[in-house]
């Protein structure tokens, strides 16, 4: 549709993960800097939210201007990064994928959208839409661990040694979680160490025993880590952070309870960046 005059009502087509038409980007003003066959404008306002139709209420409409990638970093998948992510949708009945930037999100008035009717030539999966979901929340909920925790690691070269660990295998494993001291906020201020408990999550799929294997591998490879930095083998004793237990669990056969009390260690923390070379 072109941008004739049409009223907004509870019965709008916009969902969540829908994808704007070219001619709504053109005439929106939308279009990402890449260019505009690269553009992919994503809404993200939640569907209860799109269908309110008193404008005093929810006037506007929440989208992010993404782009077309050549090739998705899994860095950016999952939702490791609350900044940026990246995820696998389908154009034109072909596989893609696209960038979406915490940043690049704006508003467009629903009197504005409503001339328009989200481009069916693209279509994101239940599972990318449960992706989106969780990194749209991640960027107001995650979790802030102690400055003297993240800095003990950072000085050890941990921080930077996880990043490297995990590099390789970044497509089979969904999440990091951490946790520090049982969830209490203890002071350590006298240089008695953290006690660390990591759980490393691998998404289910069709080699599953073979991403299990991988991730066991990363495991040993995380314990020696921690040994090597922080274990002082002559006093038998951790020193800044004691790593009580790794391990590694199916997303299928991680328990909601226990998801719960853990918190995630996101791509932010583990940067390349930050901790220099080992």
């Amino acid at each position: 549709m072109t941008g004739k005059a049409v009223t907004w009502t509870r019965e709008t087509q916009w969902r969540q993960g829908h994808v704007l038409s070219v001619n709504a980007v053109k005439a929106l003003g939308l279009v990402h800097p890449a260019g505009l066959e690269s553009t992919c404008v994503v809404v993200v306002s939640h569907d209860c939210d799109l269908a309110i139709d008193d404008m005093r209420l929810e006037p506007g409409v929440e989208v992010i201007v993404g782009c077309l990638l050549r090739e998705a970093n899994g860095n950016f998948s999952w939702a490791k990064s609350p900044r940026t992510l990246h995820i696998e949708v389908t154009r034109d009945d072909a596989a893609v994928f696209i960038e979406l930037v915490a940043t690049s999100k704006c508003l467009v008035l629903k009197k504005d959208l409503a001339a328009f009717v989200p481009d069916d030539a693209w279509s994101i999966s239940g599972q990318a839409l449960s992706t989106l979901r969780s990194w749209l929340a991640v960027r107001y909920n995650r979790v802030a661990f102690p400055d003297s925790f993240v800095d003990r690691l950072t000085d050890s070269k941990v921080k930077s040694g996880l990043a490297k660990l995990i590099e390789p295998i970044h497509k089979n494993l969904s999440a990091v979680y951490f946790d520090v001291d049982n969830g209490q906020e203890l002071d350590r201020s006298d240089g008695s160490a953290y006690e660390l408990k990591i759980v490393l999550v691998y998404p289910p799929g069709e080699d599953l025993e073979e991403t299990a294997d991988e991730i066991d591998k990363l495991v040993a490879k995380v314990e020696g880590l921690f040994a090597k930095r922080h274990y002082d083998k002559d006093a038998g004793q951790w020193n800044g952070v004691q790593l009580k237990s790794c391990m590694a669990i199916s997303e299928d056969d991680l328990p909601v309870r226990r998801a719960k009390l853990l918190n995630e260690w996101r791509y932010e923390h583990m940067t390349l960046k930050d901790g220099g070379n080992e």
